[in-house]
């Protein structure tokens, strides 16, 4: 006859306890888990706080090793890791790049104002222009999706505040150009206001030109060409295109 053989009570607690620190030792935080990966020349690695239920994701990116094109063209993979479970990622996908990786070149921010973080990673940069690819976080599908309106905004900066995304093409070191303004309207970019100055200071002028989305078309609501011969005249088309930068200002009453 075999005798049964009871555990005290206290060690099956001990056992547990034990158990469970284990388990607790071997979670590591997104902090911990960025702070492992390999950044050099191929390699990048960054954090995206969805504010989703997922949190805060590990996103790494890694260059493909030869080009695409005679114009050095690279295919850059990313692997989106949720840190609780690490076993695979949840989520990866490629895009072409003429620009390597770098830790200060990744961008985590709501481009699309909705309450969670995405992130961009910029895949040209010209002498006037600086173009992004951007990926949005899908809180219903759990992954991000391309976005395909943002490749068309050059040096893209996002105002949550008034909920307005800012492009900017430089056409000279007087920082005349092109200012674009976009909102969100059903998922879609519309560029509401386009902002065009010109500074010619051997012709002796500048010019403001502004137009407006309206009525599905874009309308000319401002235009004024200034005089550059003093310090105080070619400040004023500077000012007017700041003015105009603020798409709540429709001009003097």
């Amino acid at each position: 006859m075999i005798a049964k053989f009871k555990f005290p009570y206290w060690v099956l607690l001990l056992v547990f306890l034990c158990l469970l620190l284990c388990a607790c030792q071997t979670t590591k935080s997104p902090q911990q888990l960025l702070d492992e990966q390999v950044i050099d020349d191929t390699h990048d690695a960054f954090l995206v706080d969805t504010g989703g239920k997922l949190g805060t994701l590990l996103v790494t990116a890694e260059l493909a090793e030869e080009s695409k094109d005679e114009f050095g063209t690279r295919d850059i993979t990313f692997s989106v890791w949720n840190p609780a479970e690490m076993e695979q990622p949840i989520q990866t996908f490629s895009e072409e790049f003429m620009m390597g990786v770098a830790p200060e070149f990744h961008q985590a921010t709501d481009v699309n104002f909705d309450g969670f973080q995405d992130f961009g990673y910029p895949f040209h940069l010209g002498s006037q222009t600086y173009y992004w690819h951007f990926w949005i976080w899908n809180e219903e599908q759990q992954q991000f999706t391309y976005c395909e309106s943002l490749i068309e905004v050059s040096h893209p900066r996002f105002d949550e505040e008034k909920q307005v995304v800012i492009g900017w093409v430089r056409a000279s070191a007087a920082s005349d150009g092109l200012t674009t303004l976009y909102r969100w309207k059903d998922e879609k970019l519309v560029c509401v206001r386009l902002i065009k100055s010109y500074y010619g200071p051997s012709e002796g002028f500048a010019e403001v030109c502004v137009e407006d989305w309206v009525d599905e078309e874009s309308q000319q609501v401002y235009y004024e060409k200034f005089p550059s011969s003093t310090d105080e005249q070619d400040q004023a088309w500077r000012q007017a295109q700041y003015i105009w930068s603020d798409l709540d200002y429709h001009g003097e009453p």
